[in-house]
């Protein structure tokens, strides 16, 4: 599809293999060398650490990204009270119910193998109920965040301003060079004492919900700039690999220095990084999703499920396959392509037909 519709529907599968790449994401943690993951195999390869980390950089921002896009469009199309019980049932009902279904069976099915030797309720409590369900509870912050917000005239009015003198004032590129600095001044502010890494119940703290919080916010600042959208979903490959590269290879470099300067721009290059990775993930989708497609529709409707229920299902595979003597890569792609196929299955044969599973695992 072209023109205004073909925008959201590369944005929607975007979203969608972002969700699904956490199976990759989490096998992968089970071969890292590290060992710093739940469960982890004894047959380790240092190449899925490099993919940990490559996976990470962009995941997450441009997940949020498209989302707070999509938050905006839905409270402008349907109202703030729409919007913030649509998003109560399509975000927190899942959680919720993950949370205490299957991330429980997670918990008992560690305990029983012996990778939580503490007691299981105790371990719940502390977090451990949360586990790959932490973006959401980040995600509801910021819709209740932009919830209030909107509701609030004084500042919608004051958000509006400031994203037209943004606009106004500072070309894309400008902007997007300055986004790093706001990653600056969390680390001052730590510095300076407020308690940025306190856990809040061993679920989150402040610093992650506010070094999230900027990918969420630009979102919306596309959705309201359309010419934005073209130009950050437009980024030419080529010449933002090279960047890219180039980055790195400053990043390395910045990082052989010490004292504060060199730690500044070690912290400001890795989050400028991180911003252009976000942008050749847009323009990448972008030029891939040409037209919709019933595979991208179905991909689209599973992600939800398939993100949900991998978690459980990459920690059992992988605890019936962590003794097999497997090559890593082998091991890794055969519980990357089982988890896939079970999860889409569980959303096509379960989810999706059932009127209370539909509504329980994806708030519809």
């Amino acid at each position: 599809m072209q023109g205004s519709n073909k925008r959201i529907d590369y944005l929607d599968v975007m979203r969608s293999v972002l969700m699904m790449l956490g199976i990759v994401l989490h096998t992968a943690h089970l071969y890292n060398p590290s060992q710093v993951w739940l469960i982890y195999a004894p047959e380790n390869h240092p190449f899925f650490n490099y993919l940990i980390k490559a996976i990470a950089t962009f995941r997450m921002p441009a997940f949020l990204v498209v989302s707070g896009f999509f938050c905006a469009m839905f409270v402008i199309r349907y109202g703030n009270a729409h919007f913030l019980r649509s998003r109560l049932k399509r975000i927190l009902l899942p959680l919720l119910v993950c949370a205490i279904s299957l991330n429980v069976l997670q918990a008992v099915l560690l305990h029983h193998f012996g990778w939580i030797t503490g007691d299981v309720s105790s371990y719940l409590l502390s977090g451990g109920w949360v586990q790959h369900l932490w973006f959401l509870l980040d995600l509801f912050i910021f819709v209740v965040l932009l919830s209030l917000a909107y509701s609030m005239a004084p500042l919608r009015r004051l958000g509006q301003r400031l994203n037209t003198l943004a606009v106004k004032w500072l070309p894309l590129p400008l902007f997007i060079t300055l986004l790093p600095l706001y990653g600056l001044l969390l680390v001052t502010l730590n510095r300076l004492g407020l308690p940025m890494y306190h856990s809040w119940l061993g679920i989150t703290d402040l610093y992650e919900v506010l070094s999230n919080l900027p990918f969420f916010v630009f979102g919306l600042m596309l959705y309201h700039n359309p010419g934005w959208l073209q130009q950050f979903s437009k980024l030419n490959l080529v010449y933002g690999m090279l960047a890219l590269l180039l980055l790195y290879g400053l990043n390395y470099l910045v990082q052989q220095g010490s004292g504060l300067i060199w730690q500044t721009l070690t912290l400001y290059t890795a989050l400028f990084i991180r911003w252009i990775c976000v942008a050749l993930c847009f323009s990448l989708f972008n030029l891939a999703v040409t037209r919709s497609h019933q595979y991208w529709r179905f991909l689209s409707e599973a992600s939800y499920s398939v993100y949900l229920f991998h978690h459980v299902i990459v920690i059992g595979l992988g605890l019936l396959l962590i003794n097999a003597g497997l090559p890593p890569l082998l091991g890794f792609c055969l519980i990357v392509g089982t988890t896939l196929a079970i999860t889409l299955a569980i959303h096509k044969y379960l989810i999706a037909p059932n009127k209370i599973l539909r509504l329980l695992f994806n708030g519809k």
